[in-house]
């Protein structure tokens, strides 16, 4: 190594290092410099590399935080956390009111033989059977000249209340009305007229005992019939199938009148008993009833003349019993719709066609046996309204009144219409004497 650095020391002479002298101190330092620039060499790589590593992972953090934000903007997790932040971004509208939500226990399927005793019991008893019914039914009636849709929603327990929707197509026109009501209030919408009734009306308590058979049914000290009802729903839709404490009584109340068909038939996912009997009506002489063995909902029923033809009917087109419901659908939507003026409420006005709905529990039963006498005119008073039963082949023309008496003109149907009753409910007439009269005779 000293002779390498002498040549050197030669080679500097001839240049303008000639004067520069170069001394064993120097030559140390020198071996020094070259010492120290190899272990800064061999270090380098491994420097370079701890700074790319570094450099990496802060990237990498920075991404996935920029990722983190932007997926929690798009809501593309689902986790808790972002449930939680898109609620409170919503406004409080849009937010699932879980107070409006109700699951009742389901409802087991009966498969037992049952007695008559026990089936009619249950008739008179359905509202004790189920907590929440929801379905859609297609009626008919003989005197009637088209068929009515209705669904229903109806909650009896959590969350009282309920609606239905009754659709009519006469002559190719749709009539649609619906009724609502929850624990404070009952609406009556008319969907043509876009006008509304808003009703107060005593909340039924629906703790009361089961009726027993001997309870429901009795007679008077004249010997007329007489039926303890128990409690229902404020409106007239559904009734007839979620409530037949009517129909058990007028049909099914002398258990030797009819007999159990069939013990258990499948219908809409339901099992029911099928019961036959036979009625003495001017339009119709048997009726056949399927009624749901856990409930005692009477699912469908048919009454039949004498060739064995279907006369008035109650076919169902869903049934579900102890679903889930939302009480918030209980409350009409009224935005455009008016309220009707009070004043136009006490006018009279006449209703026409199926009235059975509309009349109430205190005149059921003399309406009923006006039904038993169609030779006969059957006018029932009560309050400011008069409910008609005409005669068979006559239906309402007027009411004509003087004072607080009145007179009933009846004109006579075609030939065609001749044997159909056509009853009536005049409201508004506020008359204590009504006259009847007949303008073809």
């Amino acid at each position: 190594m000293k002779n390498n650095f002498d040549n050197l020391k030669k080679e500097l002479d001839n240049t303008l290092f000639h004067d520069v002298y170069f001394d064993d101190n120097q030559y140390k330092k020198v071996l020094n410099s070259i010492a120290s620039s190899k272990k800064n060499r061999e270090f380098y790589p491994f420097k370079k590399r701890l700074n790319v590593i570094f450099s990496s992972s802060v990237i990498c953090l920075l991404f996935t935080g920029i990722m983190y934000f932007i997926g929690i903007e798009l809501n593309l997790f689902n986790g808790i956390h972002n449930k939680q932040a898109n609620y409170i971004v919503k406004s409080k509208n849009e937010l699932p009111n879980e107070d409006s939500k109700y699951i009742p226990a389901k409802q087991e399927e009966n498969d037992k033989d049952m007695t008559k005793e026990e089936i009619l019991t249950k008739m008179l008893n359905t509202v004790d059977n189920f907590e929440t019914a929801r379905g859609e039914y297609i009626i008919h009636y003989a005197n009637i000249p088209s068929n009515a849709t209705i669904e229903y929603t109806v909650s009896l327990k959590n969350h009282r209340g309920g609606f239905g929707i009754r659709t009519d197509i006469v002559n190719g026109e749709k009539t649609v009305s619906s009724e609502y009501f929850t624990k404070d209030a009952l609406w009556l919408v008319s969907e043509q007229t876009k006008t509304y009734r808003e009703l107060g009306y005593v909340e039924n308590d629906n703790t009361g005992k089961e009726l027993k058979l001997e309870d429901a049914f009795s007679k008077d000290s004249n010997g007329v019939n007489v039926t303890n009802y128990r409690e229902s729903i404020p409106f007239g839709l559904a009734n007839e199938t979620l409530f037949p404490y009517e129909i058990a009584s007028n049909y099914t109340r002398d258990l030797d009148t009819w007999e159990i068909e069939k013990q258990n038939e499948e219908l809409l996912g339901h099992n029911t008993l099928v019961i036959k009997g036979e009625i003495s009506r001017a339009d119709f002489q048997s009726f056949r009833f399927w009624v749901d063995k856990d409930t005692g909902i009477l699912v469908k029923y048919e009454t039949y003349n004498e060739k064995e033809e279907v006369v008035d009917y109650l076919h169902p087109k869903k049934l579900e019993v102890n679903v889930p419901i939302d009480s918030e659908k209980f409350t009409p939507n009224l935005v455009g719709y008016v309220n009707e003026d009070e004043s136009k409420q006490n006018l009279p006005r006449m209703k026409t066609g199926n009235i059975d709905e509309l009349v109430p529990a205190q005149l059921k039963q003399q309406w009923e046996e006006a039904k038993n006498s169609s030779n006969e005119t059957t006018i029932l008073p009560f309050g400011d309204s008069v409910y008609i039963y005409p005669k068979k082949g006559y239906l309402v023309n007027y009411i004509e009144v003087n004072g607080n008496n009145g007179t009933l003109y009846l004109a006579k149907t075609s030939n065609q219409k001749s044997s159909g009753t056509f009853p009536a409910l005049a409201e508004g007439y506020k008359v204590k004497n009504l006259k009847i009269v007949y303008e073809d005779e």
